[in-house]
């Protein structure tokens, strides 16, 4: 059979065996991938241009506006990591942003902090292309996939080579990379497929926790190796809450020691409530026209709680989106139609009181997709309206690849129980 309970099977040890998990769970559930069209992906580079023109605007004003700083939500231990020039022109080398499409993209979050998933891609594409039903699907149509893995290589090398200009013009042009995140993330499975790529390429590579970091004489070191340059996956909020400024990553990176991809200046734009900026009338004598109507075009409403009264985020539960300013993974989000009016109203007193933002709720298109339980593949497939969303990496400003989320819950993300599939562009038929 093209699709029967052993291909199902066998795609599942495969994506185990090539890492392709969210903690222990396959992140692929589906037979079938996301496909997009060549004018899709045109729409979305532009999409991707005009937004990153917009929020380059808010980053460097608020390096030096404490009224911009103090509304976008910016503690003071993040601004004093701001003010340090990571050492290229780029806040953020690696984001994404999280989309709703139904004849054009609608922005809903821009994760500025080196989100996950981007070197998922290409494993998972390579992986479906076995996949019988689809190759006989590929052998009638002109597919390709977007290189989400040599497209992060290369940011991370330009971000290096502009670095070491400025602060290490002595050392080589080919750094020792670390990839830094938390000891046990769900999301480990990912730095390897990165590490291994490097290391494919003749770039040193390692994946570390902070706790394996140490800056001894002028050098961020891990065991014996010298670190050049840090991917860090680890979110600066979240290194925040558990660091400070005495560990060894910020006193190297205050130093110009090492470089920092994305550098901790990404946390500007990853505050949701640069959305609302973008878009606020207080505000819009930082955007030209242009920009301002291009803002508006492509990003859902979106304001900081405190332009609502309680009264009317109550009476328009139904077309509302609450979230924490700084947050990841879909968590404490609460969509007003799927919570009844007590809910609602707690979540708006924890709201008031963290600064959170208010959106406007845009509706997911829907797919068909033909899922599996990854515990029980005898049980074969399962054709199931599911949710979806099209997301944008970027690479230091451009479209690097899609990523496709699939979720059966009013939000869409892999933390939440939904899943990532590949993601094709369909030109024609063969």
């Amino acid at each position: 059979m093209l699709a029967g309970p052993a291909v199902i099977e066998r795609f599942v040890r495969a994506q185990h065996e090539a890492g392709l998990t969210f903690g222990q769970t396959v992140l692929c559930r589906s037979l079938r991938p996301a496909f997009v069209t060549p004018a899709m992906v045109a729409t979305f580079e532009e999409t991707v241009a005009a937004f990153y023109d917009a929020i380059r605007v808010i980053e460097q004003r608020a390096l030096t506006d404490a009224a911009l700083a103090t509304e976008l939500g910016l503690s003071q231990a993040e601004r004093l990591l701001c003010a340090v020039d990571p050492g290229y022109d780029d806040a953020s080398c690696v984001g994404r942003l999280d989309a709703l499409w139904s004849d054009r993209p609608v922005i809903i979050e821009y994760n500025a902090d080196s989100p996950a998933g981007i070197s998922f891609q290409a494993s998972q594409a390579a992986l479906i292309r076995e996949v019988p039903v689809f190759a006989a699907f590929a052998a009638e149509y002109e597919l390709r996939e977007m290189d989400a893995t040599a497209a992060l290589r290369q940011a991370l090398l330009s971000v290096w080579d502009e670095f070491r200009i400025r602060y290490a013009p002595g050392r080589s042009a080919t750094p020792n990379i670390g990839i830094v995140d938390l000891a046990g993330a769900a999301t480990r499975g990912e730095f390897s497929l990165v590490a291994r790529d490097l290391r494919d390429h003749n770039i040193p590579a390692l994946v570390a926790a902070p706790e394996d970091l140490r800056y001894e004489a002028g050098e961020l070191r891990v065991g014996g190796r010298r670190i050049d340059l840090v991917y860090k996956r680890l979110l600066v909020a979240d290194f925040l809450s558990r660091y400070d400024a005495t560990h060894p990553l910020t006193r190297a990176y205050r130093d110009h020691a090492v470089c920092v991809a994305s550098s901790f200046r990404c946390t500007i734009a990853h505050k949701k409530r640069a959305l609302a900026v973008l878009q606020s009338p207080r505000w819009s004598g930082l955007l030209d026209v242009r920009h301002q109507d291009a803002v508006h075009m492509m990003i859902a409403p979106t304001w900081r709680i405190d332009d609502w009264a309680d009264d009317d985020l109550v009476a328009q539960r139904q077309r509302l989106v609450i979230k924490p300013n700084d947050s990841h993974g879909g968590a404490q989000v609460h969509v007003g139609a799927s919570c009844d009016e007590p809910d609602w109203r707690a979540a708006l007193v924890r709201a008031r009181h963290e600064g959170w933002v208010v959106q406007e709720y845009i509706s997911p298109a829907q797919g068909i997709y033909p899922l599996f339980d990854p515990s029980y593949p005898e049980r074969g497939l399962t054709l199931t309206p599911c949710l979806e969303d099209r997301n944008a990496f970027l690479l230091r400003g451009r479209l690097g690849s899609i990523l496709t989320r699939l979720g059966e819950g009013p939000v869409i993300n892999v933390s939440q129980g939904g899943q990532a599939i590949p993601t094709f562009v369909l030109s024609a038929h063969v």
